[in-house]
């Protein structure tokens, strides 16, 4: 049998059937030109594209589940001596026996805004604990502040301590019920909050959304200020609501996540534009919710908030430093006038700075500071050298320089009483927490401008200035109350008493609808924050005897890493 050729059978194929050769040689010249013009448009496609690299945008992670470990605070002396020192212990493990502890730390379900397991530490300037885990007795000022406590296991929770502490509780609690779903505050939105026929505004008085993010701080801190931290589980009862549970932690939580998502990149807080009153009390409300959790999520947004508000400080006229802050941001001034010349008009803007906002980026930038957060000394310095700048020596400071020292700050509603001596408490405090200087010459005759101006409510009630109330507590608290170096109480006490009175008179303390707890009846500044300005404010000072350790106790040993001195060449 002959064996198979296959060229013999394919030339025999060829030849007997030669269609079929033609019809493959044709499809395979087909396909080779197609191949050929698909290859070519394809590369000159690639080449001729002109193409960017786009930059997805950065997706933040979620907040971390585990804190960072705080780091123990520097010890401050209670004694003028120097030899009472408390620290603040570290860490107190999660397995702690419940005798020793206020309540169940944070949120367990909470995976966003606060972890369930938070190390104890006061709020950055001292305030005591009341939601999270944490000693009975505040580390820093020695006095208990557990005013919500845990809760019992029947659920009917924990009574205040004092008739102080249900006052504050009441105050709270207004400010939780008139909390907007999203976790904001607005002046412009609290008739939606207020119960049907009720309204704790008058209905005509306009107010706008551009404080949101002020007055959403300022709430905050309230709570904070209670020793409330985000995420705790405690709760007090809220008497307007049936006694409804108000859980402490969670009003808390979500405000600051509203301040968190209303962050812009840049650490700044406004759609439009930064206003400075705004970014203080935010910057404030996230440093002091970092200090009291470790919380890397608050840490971060903190600190952007902290850098911004420092880059806003104005510089110094003298060519030399830093000075005070104003209304609007450097940054903003500078982009305005970004190629300008310095002329008359731009140094005007540049220099300028006021008392006020000046007296808020400090407290801001201090609560940052003992928070562990970076805070540049020359920020400190200048705000200091602004402060002695705008004093005279009789105890009166201007509100943008000296020359209008005990002039009257004018505003929408100066048909109520002008307190000259406001401007004098607010630069005290920013020399208590910036110098730490108890000798400081113009303390003693500052202090005598406030103890002859008390805090009183007069008939028509155009004496009543809850502003000037707050940093005269703070600042009397720090020159002579009962931890400071001096001692005795000259001047702390008359106010003391004076703005309790006046306080609590003014309160809302009975009735069962949205009013009850709240401060209603406006002061001079309430124009554009209404009565949620008014009553977290209030709160503040009630809280001032507990919130604040003593700056002057630290001595200016102590205090040494935190001492500024004014540039060279500042008055």
């Amino acid at each position: 049998m002959a064996s198979w050729n296959p060229m013999t059978s394919l030339r025999n194929l060829a030849r007997n059937s030669p269609w079929v050769v033609m019809a493959i040689a044709l499809h395979l010249i087909l396909i080779a030109v197609a191949t050929i013009f698909y290859t070519s448009h394809s590369e000159s496609h690639v080449v001729d594209r002109a193409f960017t690299i786009r930059n997805e945008p950065k997706r933040e992670p979620p907040p971390e589940t585990v804190e960072e470990p705080l780091k123990v605070r520097q010890e401050i002396p209670l004694a003028p001596d120097d030899t009472e020192l408390v620290k603040l212990e570290e860490y107190i493990p999660t397995n702690q026996p419940a005798s020793t502890v206020d309540d169940p730390i944070g949120d367990p379900d909470s995976t966003v805004d606060a972890p369930s397991d938070i190390p104890p530490a006061s709020s950055a300037i001292g305030a005591g604990h009341i939601g999270g885990r944490a000693p009975r007795v505040s580390p820093y000022s020695g006095r208990p502040t557990n005013i919500v406590g845990r809760g019992r296991p029947d659920g009917t929770g924990t009574t205040a301590k004092s008739p102080l502490d249900e006052r504050i509780l009441q105050g709270l609690a207004w400010l939780a019920r008139h909390q907007n779903e999203d976790g904001s505050w607005s002046a412009l939105r609290l008739h939606e909050r207020c119960d049907a026929g009720e309204s704790c505004a008058p209905r005509d008085v306009s107010y706008v959304a551009s404080y949101d993010e002020g007055l959403t701080g300022l709430a905050v801190l309230a709570f904070l200020g209670a020793g409330v931290r985000p995420g705790s589980t405690s709760y007090f009862k809220d008497e307007a609501r049936s006694d409804k549970k108000i859980v402490a932690g969670d009003v808390v939580k979500h405000g600051l996540k509203w301040l968190c998502e209303h962050q812009n990149d840049d650490g700044s807080f406004g759609k439009e534009r930064p206003f400075l009153y705004n970014q203080a009390l935010a910057t404030m409300a996230l440093a002091e919710a970092y200090g009291m959790t470790g919380v890397r999520y608050y840490k971060e947004r903190a600190q952007r908030a902290v850098d911004f508000l420092q880059a806003a400080q104005r510089p110094s006229p003298t060519g030399n430093g830093l000075w005070g802050w104003r209304y609007a941001a450097r940054q903003e001034i500078e982009r305005f006038h970004q190629g300008d010349s310095l002329d008359e008009a731009f140094r005007r803007e540049i220099y300028d700075a006021d008392t006020s906002v000046t007296g808020w980026a400090v407290m801001a930038l201090k609560s940052a500071q003992m928070s562990g957060l970076r805070v540049n000394p020359e920020n400190m310095a200048g705000a200091l050298a602004f402060a002695r700048w705008c004093s005279t020596p009789d105890g009166m400071t201007g509100y943008i320089d000296p020359k209008g020292a005990g002039a009257k700050v004018t505003g929408p509603d100066d048909h109520f009483e002008y307190h000259p001596a406001g401007m004098s408490a607010l630069s005290m405090c920013i020399r208590a927490f910036t110098a730490h200087d108890p000798n400081d010459a113009f303390l003693e005759p500052a202090a005598k401008r406030l103890a002859a101006d008390l805090p009183r409510v007069g008939k028509d009630k155009l004496t009543i200035d809850y502003y000037y109330w707050y940093y005269g507590s703070l600042a009397l608290f720090q020159f002579d109350g009962p931890d400071a170096p001096r001692n005795g109480e000259r001047y702390w006490r008359p106010w003391n008493k004076a703005t309790l009175d006046a306080l609590l008179d003014l309160q809302t303390s009975r009735g069962k609808d949205c009013r009850l707890g709240g401060w209603l009846v406006p002061d001079r500044w309430c124009h554009s924050g209404g009565p949620i300005y008014a009553t977290a404010i209030n709160v503040l000072t009630l809280e001032v005897t507990y919130r604040y350790p003593n700056a002057f106790s630290m001595g200016r040993k102590a205090a040494k890493p935190n001492d500024v001195e004014p540039p060279q060449g500042a008055k």
